[in-house]
């Protein structure tokens, strides 16, 4: 089990992903289709790109290092080569519910070509038995591993939020293709952790959007997932990338969601807490757990945050959990933001990490 230094500072998951690589206009579009490199020299493209964003990691001094999802399309996309999932004949959306749309402004999207095909509300499908065949990571696990001397986390999609991103016409019920995915991811995850991972992230960001729908089921999914994982595990949950939302209002079914994920085995909450601007009491929700809290605000119009600002809401919150259960990230995924600013942002998080050491220590 990985030992976690005082104050660790680590990315949620995803690093900027270049614009030499992939075009950010299309990351909802069909999975594979946002690159910009020719088939031939997309995985040696893909390469480079992890290496920088190792380096930009290094440099920037954090604790824990992820590959930056550099080889991802989408953190769920990536996932549909699950053997029972049909992403090329995809069936269409029902379920549109949500218990946060009202506490969330969206920016506007950008005007379409006129050439453009209509947008499409469809997802893949489960046509079959789920099932796990081979690590769906183990590439990316191993070049990571090969490239740094630092802990390691590997992100996976959570089997609650796959579950909400499927169309099911196979097992009959939400519940029921949430417990098959995390049978899958769970082997996965014990994969991973053979081939060198220090650390096993879930990323569940359904838990928040749709709590109503998933209350009844998602920690014991959660608990599945991770069950005789031999390593750090943590779960991350927030309000979706900042890319596309202007405003984020505080929304009281997410002190609901953390208490689900409380109450698992996983080790470490991620959790969003700079944008949304909440408080420390919202922390009294988290249980025992350890918590990476998100104090860098990743709205593409907002400035670098001071090491001072950092280290005064990361004081709060020890005020509530004490030092020991605090580690520092951003609020969420990175990938869609400058690389000079984001650079900036995660380098002030690494030194109010080192100066919230130095007056605790």
């Amino acid at each position: 089990m990985a030992d976690l230094p005082l104050f660790a500072t680590q990315l949620v998951g995803s690093w900027c992903k270049p614009h030499w690589l992939c075009d950010h206009s299309l990351v909802y579009g069909k999975e594979g289709t946002w690159w910009k490199i020719p088939e031939a020299d997309l995985a040696e493209a893909q390469d480079d790109a992890v290496l920088l964003a190792i380096a930009d990691q290094h440099r920037a001094g954090l604790s824990i290092l992820t590959d930056g999802e550099a080889r991802r399309q989408t953190f769920s996309g990536h996932f549909y080569r699950i053997s029972g999932i049909d992403s090329e004949d995809q069936g269409a959306v029902t379920n549109f519910a949500n218990d946060v749309g009202e506490f969330l402004t969206m920016k506007p999207r950008p005007t379409p070509a006129a050439d453009a095909p209509p947008p499409a509300f469809t997802q893949p499908r489960v046509v079959g038995p789920l099932q796990w065949n081979a690590p769906i990571l183990g590439a990316d696990t191993t070049f990571l591993r090969n490239h740094t001397d630092r802990l390691t986390k590997v992100t996976l999609i959570g089997p609650t939020t796959l579950a909400l991103r499927l169309v099911d016409e196979h097992y009959g019920s939400l519940e029921a293709v949430a417990f098959a995915l995390a049978d899958v991811l769970n082997q996965e995850a014990k994969a991973l952790v053979a081939l060198g991972a220090d650390i096993i992230q879930i990323d569940e960001p359904e838990v928040h959007f749709r709590y109503s729908q998933v209350a009844a089921f998602a920690t014991e999914a959660l608990d599945r997932t991770l069950a005789g994982v031999n390593a750090h595990t943590m779960v991350h949950v927030c309000y979706g990338y900042s890319k596309n939302i202007a405003e984020k209002r505080s929304t009281p079914v997410y002190a609901s969601a953390l208490e689900l994920l409380a109450a698992s085995k996983v080790d470490d909450i991620s959790l969003e807490y700079e944008q949304p601007n909440h408080g420390p009491e919202l922390l009294e929700h988290t249980g025992t757990k350890g918590l990476a809290l998100g104090l860098l605000n990743l709205d593409t119009e907002a400035p670098v945050e001071s090491v001072e600002h950092i280290v005064s809401r990361a004081t709060e919150a020890i005020g509530v959990i004490g030092p020991q259960r605090l580690r520092l990230a951003p609020d969420c995924g990175m990938w869609f933001l400058p690389r000079d600013h984001a650079t900036a942002k995660i380098s002030a998080l690494e030194r109010a990490a080192q100066r919230l050491r130095e007056t605790t220590q």
